[in-house]
């Protein structure tokens, strides 16, 4: 049986990944910084990643074959310059050769949308320049190129994924849609850049999904982990108003845009269904829906 390690398995994307891999027969451990218990087949590790010992001792404890890496800084709006990224660059490093030297055959690492050229039109891997606009993508590049100098020299199966926007439950407070639908939730107005702007939007369970799928496929090299469909900011918060019985609640151009925020990103996700094999489970309405709901039970539960 392949034995998969999932680090940020108690995030927003990573927490819907163990139940996916357990139905597809995998041995399942998952990383968070918190404990927590074992259940449905999968087993838990609560550790620090950052702390050089404990990456080596959970590598050696789990021997894995696979390796899902999606750990890293994600405070919204401050992880694009956090320190911690320096320090997250290292720790991968150590830990994707950790995991090679320890036997590991395939692993899939998150990279980011942000390392592309935005200017250059939609997003295809080996073909949009790569431009480090931050500390962030500057250290996701980073770590793209020594992952796949290591898989060179080794044999080792390397995918990155390179995750576009996301949306659903378990989201942290500080992003778009948090924002929007706890606000609208409140009985406020809610504010909004331009409505023109677009963007392409996956449900989180769908990136999980997607990057199952890449992990048990025999894809190696860059692929992008998106929709394929970018929606205007406006037809994504019109459509979670209207879920929420507020339609029109949405105060449009409220505040400016950052300087060089670019009107269109977009990915193509070409690979994504040819090469993987994968598209979208979960139509726009339908996640909307489902995103509502998870928020409605928190709120109702916080009453």
């Amino acid at each position: 049986m392949s034995r998969v390690l999932i680090t940020g398995a108690g995030g927003y994307i990573g927490r819907h990944m163990p139940a996916d891999l357990d139905a597809r027969d995998y041995e399942v451990h998952a990383v968070s910084r918190t404990p927590q218990e074992d259940a449905n087949g999968v087993h838990w590790h609560a550790v620090n990643l950052l702390g050089a010992d404990a990456r080596k001792s959970l590598l050696q404890d789990v021997r894995p074959t696979h390796l899902v890496h999606l750990a890293w800084v994600t405070d919204p709006g401050e992880f694009w310059e956090s320190p911690l990224n320096d320090d997250w660059l290292e720790a991968s490093i150590d830990l994707l050769q950790l995991f090679e030297g320890l036997g590991g055959k395939r692993a899939v690492l998150a990279g980011s949308c942000a390392e592309y050229d935005w200017c250059s039109g939609d997003c295809v891997e080996d073909e949009t320049p790569l431009v480090a606009r931050s500390l962030y993508a500057e250290s996701k590049l980073a770590l793209r190129y020594a992952a796949r100098k290591l898989a060179d020299r080794t044999g080792l199966e390397l995918a990155w994924a390179r995750l576009f926007f996301s949306f659903g439950p378990y989201e942290q407070p500080g992003r778009l849609v948090s924002v929007l639908v706890k606000t609208l939730m409140s009985g406020q107005r809610a504010k909004c850049v331009d409505g023109d702007v677009q963007r392409d939007f996956l449900y989180a369970p769908d990136v999980a999904a997607a990057l199952t799928a890449t992990l048990d496929s025999a894809f190696t090299g860059d692929i992008n982990i998106a929709s394929g469909n970018a929606m205007t900011i406006r037809e994504l918060a019109d459509r979670f108003a209207a879920a929420l019985g507020v339609a029109g609640q949405v105060d449009y151009g409220a505040y400016p845009r950052p300087p060089g925020d670019p009107d269109r990103i977009a990915a193509d996700v070409s690979r994504l269904r040819d090469d993987v094999g994968w598209t979208p489970e979960t139509g726009l309405d339908t996640a909307v829906r489902k995103t509502v709901e998870w928020w409605q039970s928190v709120d109702r539960s916080s009453a």
